[in-house]
Parts: structure tokens; sequence; C-alpha cells
């Protein structure tokens, strides 16, 4: 009865409405104007004035997914979302987020920083304080504390911990009988490409962002430009969230970002038995399990239900009950906020050297960060926070649980790779490895970091491929050839789309119509996923199903069923399995509906969900792109699209004003003042 009691007592709390906004702790200083696509530019007397007037801003145009954010960052978004949510509850407890932030807010964020994220949730109070009825439950009072939870949960999701964590949460799952991860073989999504004066052919510097993100979400990329009277200057992307664009440029220089999988975490074997249940052997001692319980809220319908679950940590980091025995996760990163300042601090700088200075905090785990400025530099850096590990393990899969003499040092990291300033005078990052980023004879190779090379990727995108096949041939880059090859439709013969290609037409379709017709139509492909194709839907349907496989570290369905199963769906709603790409693949949003062009791993980049009627309505990849460019006499033009618009309101004009030009691969062009 008293534990009834306990839970409808915890149960009328947390359905409980929040508390009115509190006011801001001072007067802002900030002015807001939009241009005529209703892109934010945000300027503030100081840099933490630009903050507030920033969120306001974005809040008018996505408030809702801010504020998911902010559950986020307060592991409540299964309240909100229902099971889905709680899965990311119950990371958010893992990981530990809410002690981080308690523990190390002031002692790691600096009084700078810490002024900006909380005059950024300042401004976002401001806004829920006028617009109570968009305020969700639990998402009331935001604090800065709730923005770097925010930041320090999403974090480690881009290097992929979650498929660590897939192998352990399993209590039927084999984690040591099978080999640790080291990424998938087809990407993970995202290009960035830089040309330095010497190889272009009008002596320009050039730098393109093109992260592939979802586009719609907590990762969606927003538009804006921030500055201040103190000399701070970004336009560029950020997700919802941030406090200021995270890619782009300052005018001085500017950095994209793509998705790296370098390998941070272990999983250890630890060793126990049934007379010393709750322990686990140590050097050479009995040590106990430390044991939490918590609570995930859970919406199911109307109500939010409460479940408990025990969490179980070793010295070694978070631990799970799995067919194999009991085993223990080890992670990089683990309790560290300051990547949302070293964002800011990279956005601050005025030259490389200081660039790279904010780099050298390493507070951002992953991500591979393309480099140019005024001065013709461009660089490659694959960013990771390798941990330097013990020699004489197997680190592929689990390793012994019961000796500190595997258990690495947090702050111990080896150098990651980096190529600056290459003789080749330009780069593309597109997810795979850093061997394979340029000319062949300017690449670095594996033996110049031979400490990292073990935890990093060893495969090569399509994209990947296509760049080198295309740009380097040329001995000089224009600006056209360069964006040329960013909206390349080809599939390399060394790509997986080509693999699965050449294994169903390597079947006997001997008596079977139906894998007879699906052959001779892919015969006739000639590998590009263009809108006028009558091939490019169904290869780009079956690549789909075994690419989405991958990434879910799933068994690769059959490539023969998969093209059957295409065939079929088109047959169903087009009549026919060849209708032309652009008729299957769809930009929608709104009032709009247009024709669209690409694939998964070609360098137009495109994933799509389907739409009742067949379509397949893009929803990620290729979405908020940057082309900068610097004259020789350091002047910067820069021109940027958006998949749709700066608003998530559909009331708003700017909800999908840009749609129609980013489908027939057109530019806006910007000023910075």
């Amino acid at each position: 009865m008293k534990r009834l009691a306990a839970l409808l007592t915890a149960f009328a709390l947390a359905t409980s409405c929040a508390p009115p906004p509190q006011a801001a702790t001072r007067a802002y200083d900030f002015a807001i104007t939009r241009d005529e696509y209703g892109v934010p530019h945000v300027h503030g007397a100081t840099d933490a004035d630009a903050a507030y007037g920033l969120a306001y801003a974005h809040a008018e145009d996505n408030f809702e997914t801010i504020q998911i954010t902010v559950l986020l960052g307060r592991g409540k978004l299964g309240a909100y979302l229902g099971e889905e949510g709680a899965r990311s509850d119950f990371l958010w407890h893992m990981l530990s987020i809410e002690r981080s932030v308690e523990e190390r807010y002031e002692s790691d964020i600096s009084p700078e920083f810490r002024a900006i994220v909380e005059a950024y949730a300042d401004g976002l109070n401001a806004y829920a304080a006028e617009h109570p009825d968009e305020v969700l439950p639990n998402a009331g009072n935001i604090t800065g504390r709730d923005v770097i939870a925010g930041s320090a949960l999403t974090v480690p999701l881009f290097w992929g911990f979650e498929r660590t964590l897939g192998m352990v949460a399993n209590e039927d799952g084999h984690p040591c009988t099978v080999e640790e991860a080291r990424g998938p073989t087809s990407d993970w999504g995202s290009n960035a490409f830089a040309v330095a004066p010497r190889r272009s052919d009008d002596g320009h510097t050039r730098l393109i962002v093109n992260s592939h993100q979802p586009w719609a979400g907590p990762v969606a990329w927003y538009e804006a430009r921030v500055s201040s009277d103190t000399g701070w200057l970004m336009h560029g992307g950020l997700f919802p969230g941030s406090p200021f664009p995270v890619l782009g440029t300052n005018g001085h220089l500017g950095f994209a970002a793509t998705v790296n999988l370098p390998d941070l975490a272990d999983i250890y074997q630890l060793t126990t038995d049934d007379q010393h249940r709750g322990q686990y052997f140590f050097d050479g001692e009995w040590r106990r399990f430390e044991e939490r319980t918590i609570w995930l809220w859970v919406k199911m319908g109307w109500f939010t239900i409460p479940i408990p679950r025990t969490l179980r940590f070793t010295v070694h980091g978070p631990a799970f009950e799995t067919a194999d025995g009991w085993v223990a996760v080890r992670y990089a990163g683990e309790g560290e906020l300051r990547a949302l300042e070293q964002f800011y601090r990279m956005g601050r700088s005025e030259n490389y050297e200081q660039w790279r200075e904010a780099m050298a905090m390493r507070a951002i785990p992953s991500f591979n960060f393309m480099y140019a400025d005024q001065t013709g530099r461009i660089g490659y850096l694959y960013n990771a926070i390798i941990p330097r590990r013990a020699e004489g393990y197997d680190w592929r899969g689990c390793v012994p649980g019961d000796t500190s003499a595997n258990v690495w040092a947090m702050d111990d990291r080896v150098d990651a790779p980096e190529l600056v300033d290459p003789s080749s005078g330009w780069l593309a990052s597109t997810n795979g490895a850093p061997w394979a980023i340029t000319d062949e004879a300017a690449n670095i190779g594996p033996d110049a970091f031979p400490d990292a090379a073990p935890a990093i990727e060893t495969y090569v995108t399509n994209r990947g491929y296509r760049a080198m096949e295309i740009l380097s041939p040329l001995a000089r880059i224009s600006d056209a050839q360069l964006l040329e090859a960013k909206f390349d439709l080809v599939s390399s013969e060394r790509s997986q789309t080509m693999e699965m290609v050449r294994l169903i037409l390597a079947t006997d379709g001997s008596g079977d119509a139906e894998l007879t017709e699906i052959q001779n139509l892919l015969r006739s492909w000639d590998q590009r996923a263009a809108n006028d194709s009558p091939a490019a839907a169904l290869v780009g349907m079956a690549f789909q199903t075994l690419y989405n496989a991958e990434r879910a570290n799933e068994p690769r369905p059959d490539p023969v069923q998969s093209a059957r199963d295409a065939a079929t769906q088109l047959r169903q709603h087009f009549a026919r399995i060849d209708p032309p790409l652009g008729d299957v693949l769809r930009l929608r949003r709104g009032d709009v509906d247009l024709p669209l062009e690409g694939a998964p791993d070609v360098l137009r980049a495109l994933r799509w969900a389907y739409d009742d009627d067949g379509r397949a309505n893009a929803n990620f990849g290729d979405g908020f792109m940057m082309v900068m460019d610097w004259a020789p006499d350091g002047t910067l033009s820069t021109r940027v699209i958006h998949q749709w618009g700066a608003s998530e309101r559909p009331e708003s004009e700017h909800y999908n004003d840009q749609s129609e030009m980013f489908a027939q691969r057109q530019w806006r062009r910007i000023e910075l003042d």
C-alpha cells in the first residue's frame, strides 16, 4: 500500500503543471532582423545578448523541438514521446548526465560561456512567458544547465555509442562472441569539400558545408546569424537547443563537419560467480556493483506511467548481464560537458592558430572537421578522443575485466590523423577512412598514425570514391566543377550499390519472369540516380533496405528479395517497375510537391520514408548547405540553401519557400557585414 501511495505521489508530481516561467536575471540588449527568407540575423551588445535574441528568434520558428531537447537533457522525454523517448531517458540515466552537470557545470564551463547558455535559456523562457499555451509539460523554467545537459547527451550518439549499447543492453545478446563494430561499410552521411588557391582555376579558396542530417527533429539544421558589439560573428547551421551556429563562417574562416566513427568504447568481460552475487572480481578482490534505481516516465495514452529500473556500474562503467555473462562498458568522454563551448571558441577564432587552440580543448569526442580561411589555408582533422589502450589485448571484442592493467585513463589520448595544406590542394571528407580524402599521392596513411589507426574506419564510401574519381583528374578545379562533384549522382563501380546490382544480375533468373524483368532493367541502368532514370527508383529502394539494416547493425537482407520487394511496391503504386525516379522521389512540404534526384550513398545524398501513395518522401541527407568562397584579396562571398525554409510553422510564408530552389540546385547569396 505504501509503495502504491509513493507511485501515485510521484505520478502526480510528474504530471502536474510546471510553475510559471521565471523572469530573466537581467535586461538584454539585442535586435532581431530577418532577411527575405525569414533567416534571423541577431545582434547583441554582448555575446550573451545575442544568444538571448537567437533563443527568442528560434522559438518563434520551432519552439516545440527546442523544448524536446530540454526534455532530452532532463531525462523526461518518455513522458512526452512514450517508449521511444524513454530509450533516450534510459541513456540519460546510464550516462549520469544529471550528476555530471551538477558536479561539473560551474567548474568545467567557463564563466564567459555560462553567461551565454544562461542568456539563451532566459530567451527561451521569455518566449514561453509570452506564449504559455506552447509550453510542453516538464519543459518550463529552462536553465543554462539544461542547455549543457542536452548537448552532453546528444554528442556520444554521433560516434555510434548506441551501437555498443545495443550489443550489451540485450540480455540475450552475445557481445563477447562477435567482433565489436568499427562502423558500417556504408556511410552515416555528410560531405565536406575544400579547395586551396593552388588547385582552383581562379586562385580562390572554397569550402562546402554539406552535413547530412534528418530534415526534422532535434538534430535538424536551422540557419541563423549571430553578431555582437564585441566582434562575434557567425553565420551557419545549428541544432535546436544551441545558442549559436556550430558550422559555417565568421568571415575570417569557416569549418564543416562530417560524422566519423572512431572506436571510443570497449567492452569488459567481468568475472562473477554464484557465491559472490552482486559482486565482480577486480585486482584480486571482490567488489560490489554500484546500484542505482531509476524511474522512466513513459507516456501511455492519456497517462504517464513510472517504470523502475536498476542500473549497475563498475570501475569500468555501466554494467549489463548478457548471454555471455556480466559485461561493463568504458567510453571516452565520460562526464565531458564542454563540447558546446569548444564549438563557440572555434567560431570565435579569427585565424588558424586560434582555431587550433580551440580544437586543443578536445571536448568534442568525434566528427571530421574541414577547415578553410581567407589566407588560402585548408585542412582536414579526423577529430577523435581515442584512448591510449594497453598493448597485448584484442580490443576488437571483450577484454578481461578483472584487472586495472587495461582500464585506460580518460585523459590519455592518442594523436588523431590530420592533413593540413595538402600538396594536392583539395580535400573531401565523406565519412570513410581518413586515408582516402584527396589525390592518392597526397593522402596520409595509417602508418603515419599507428596508435590511432586500429580505432579508425577502414572503408571508403561511394561518395569518397566518386570525389576522387571526379576531382583527382582535374589539373585545376573550377567553381562549377566543384559544385558538379558535390551534386554527383553516380554509383562508382567500387560502391556497395553496384555490388548489390552485380549480385542480383549474377542470380539465375531462368524461368523467373519477375527476376528476369528486374535484371533487364538493371542492365540498362547508367549508374546515375537522375530524376529521369527509369531504373534509379528500383535501385535506390532496394539499396535503402540494405543500407538501413547496416545502420541498425542488423543482418543484411537478401539483395534479390530487396529488389523483388521494391518491384512489387512500384507495380502497386505506378503499375510498372521503371517509373522515372522523379515521379517516385519527392520533396513534399505543405503545398509543395517536387521531383528530386539522389540516393542514400551518392554525393547528392538523400534518404526517404514512403507516403501512402507509394511516393518516397525525402527526409534525410542533403539539406542545409553552404559554399564559402574567398577571392585572392580575402573578400568572401557565400551561397546557402535549405531544403525547406526557416520556419517549422505551417502557417509561415517561410515554411517551404526555399524548396523549389533546393530541388533545382539553386542558391541564395548572402553577405556578411
